[in-house]
This record gives C-alpha cells, structure tokens and sequence, in this order.
C-alpha cells in the first residue's frame, strides 16, 4: 500500500517546480547584450516671445523615430525628450530584459510634435 505525500514533500516539490519556471522564464529573457549607440545632442535655437502673462505657452516637441531601436534605448531617447513611455506586448511576463526586445511600431509616428508629458506607445517584438 502506498503511502499519502507529506507536506514537506509537497511543499519542496512545488518550491522545486517554481524554481525551475523561473530559471526557464530567465533563460528565455536573457540574450547578449549588445552596447547602445552612442546619444545624439541637437541644439536647436529658437527666437520665442517672452511670455507677458495673459497666455498660456505650451511647449511642443517632435517624437523621435525609435522604430527599429533596442527597447532600452528607445525608453531613453524618449523619457529624455519629455515623453512618457507605453509598451504594447511584450510577452507573457513583460519585457525581463529590455535589451532583448526592439520596438516595431510607434504611435505618434515620428516626427510629430506633441506636448512634453504626452505618451507615445510602442509596440514590441523579441529580437
């Protein structure tokens, strides 16, 4: 006659299972790491009217292209240029590792000026 698992059985059993998910979930995310491109500084010049008080001044910039970049540098060309960032997809658990995953769409599309603080989506595709 067999006899019913105990609970430390059980219990390692399921820490064991859970332990080997993860190493699997990590071993997918984890790919070589490939060094960014170096950052590109535009200085634009611009001759605005100072503000008398009466107007509201919203400040507008072009979204730039991050189609085809790494996520990790395409989060930052995008925070630094005054965005927020949304990611569409990204696989079961998200993006582990942002180099491993490259933007394949944006919405606004390049190009298009919008107000600091406005949130461009990204889609995302495995590398």
């Amino acid at each position: 006659m067999r006899r019913p698992a105990s609970w430390t059985a059980v219990a390692l059993g399921t820490a064991a299972g859970f332990l080997v998910g993860v190493l699997f979930v990590v071993a997918l995310g984890i790919g070589e790491a490939q060094e960014a491109p170096p950052p590109r500084t535009v200085t634009v010049l611009s001759r605005v009217q100072a503000p008398t008080g009466d107007e509201t001044v919203v400040t507008k910039t072009a979204v730039p292209d991050v189609v085809g970049e790494r996520l990790d540098v395409a989060h930052e060309r995008l925070e630094r240029a005054g965005f927020m960032v949304k990611e569409e997809e990204g696989g079961f658990f998200g993006s582990i590792v942002d180099s491993n995953w490259e933007v394949v769409e944006q919405d606004p599309a390049a190009g298009i000026a919008l107000e600091r603080g406005s949130t461009v989506q990204i889609k995302l595709d495995r590398r």
